[in-house]
């Protein structure tokens, strides 16, 4: 048994290092995680369960790796061999597991790249996160692999200078694809519109129903789908109805010929009064004027706006003004003109003119006398 000790005796350093790190390890996995998952109960950290779940295996696996390390590095052997081989594959371990940890933290299944879109105030919808993710985790598992071949000493520039040439043929054939995903870009960091709104854009009028990264989706008002591509959309004036924070109401009352100066004084004050105390309309910027003689009616314009941008409760406004309007008209004694036109004779018609027609064809209806008379 003393044999056996003795023999062992300059290992001891190396077990001792690897059951350290194993206990290290065990208390990570099995005390350490819950902890830090109640503190972050308590403390309310937005984003602390996404990072746990990300780096949770990284670690314990880099934990694993770093017991074996410590466990070479202290035994006999660490001082016959070199072992600057297994301290490079240290390094690629751990380097591989932080770039790990990243991927997963870009997982949009945990969430937190939605939430940071939501945060930095861009809404969209979950397609766009999950293509964004994406995008993200290739470019970390490019730098991973970047880091990783200068960590063995391999020359990466004829690396980079042939990505760069595929990726400029990739570019030229598929040029219209990468314009619209740079168009959805601009649309999600630009934000002219979101998921519900109305816009018209491109002569097309509608609900917008989902944005992905090579068309927008708009449902038009008789119900069809129209997918308009986002490179055509990023570069074409959008209007978003849905935005208006007040909405115009302008409308000309024409009244008859026949309406005294007092009564349309008399009119335009009730009207104005009506509108300023209305209070969903704007009293700060109401007009009512009379603006022109009209070939058939004095016209009175009404200019106001409505403290709403949706178009159901601007038609419950427009509504309501109207009925009262016709109030007013009735109460004030006036009415509304309608086109017309007057037809005057300089002569009055002669009677012998309209009768003559009628005298010819009453001849013509008489029986003919075929008889002839003969003078002696």
């Amino acid at each position: 048994m003393n044999d056996i000790l003795l023999t062992l005796k300059p290992w001891y350093p190396s077990i001792s290092a690897f059951l350290f790190f194993t206990v290290v390890r065990y208390i990570y996995k099995n005390f350490f995680i819950r902890l830090l998952r109640r503190l972050n109960n308590k403390v309310s950290f937005g984003y602390g369960e996404y990072f746990l779940n990300a780096f949770e295996t990284p670690i314990n696996i880099a934990l694993f790796i770093i017991a074996f390390y410590a466990a070479i590095n202290l035994s006999p052997l660490a001082s016959v061999h070199d072992f600057s081989f297994t301290d490079r594959i240290l390094r690629t371990i751990i380097v591989t597991n932080f770039f790990w940890g990243l991927y997963n933290l870009i997982d949009t299944t945990h969430g937190v790249f939605f939430d940071l879109l939501e945060r930095f105030g861009i809404q969209t919808d979950e397609a766009i996160a999950n293509i964004l993710a994406t995008v993200f985790r290739i470019i970390i598992i490019m730098l991973g692999f970047v880091t990783v071949a200068r960590e063995w000493n391999y020359d990466i520039s004829a690396f980079i200078a042939s990505l760069s040439i595929g990726s400029l043929a990739v570019a030229f054939a598929a040029k219209d694809a990468l314009a619209n995903v740079f168009g959805s870009m601009i649309i999600l960091l630009d934000k002219p519109f979101k998921i519900g709104d109305w816009i018209k854009a491109n002569g097309i009028e509608g609900i917008v129903e989902s944005v992905s990264f090579r068309s927008t989706c708009i449902r038009t008002f008789p119900q069809e789908l129209v997918y308009i591509p986002n490179s055509l959309l990023s570069n074409t004036p959008i209007t978003n109805y849905t935005l208006r924070e007040r909405r115009r109401i302008d409308f000309t009352l024409g009244l008859t010929y026949g309406t005294t100066a007092a009564q349309i004084e008399e009119f335009i004050f009730k009207l104005k009064n009506y509108l300023e105390d209305l209070t969903l309309i704007d009293e700060n910027d109401v007009r009512v004027h009379f603006v022109t003689y009209n070939s058939s009616s004095l016209d009175i314009r009404v200019v106001c706006y409505a403290k709403t941008g949706k178009h159901l409760e601007y038609l419950n406004i427009m509504q309501e003004i109207n009925l009262h309007t016709l109030e007013l008209l009735e109460e004030v004694g006036v009415s509304c003109a309608f086109p017309s036109t007057s037809l005057y004779f300089e002569t009055p018609l002669q009677e012998n003119v309209t009768e003559q027609p009628a005298k010819a064809q009453s001849e013509a209806d008489k029986p003919k006398d075929n008889s002839t008379s003969a003078n002696c």
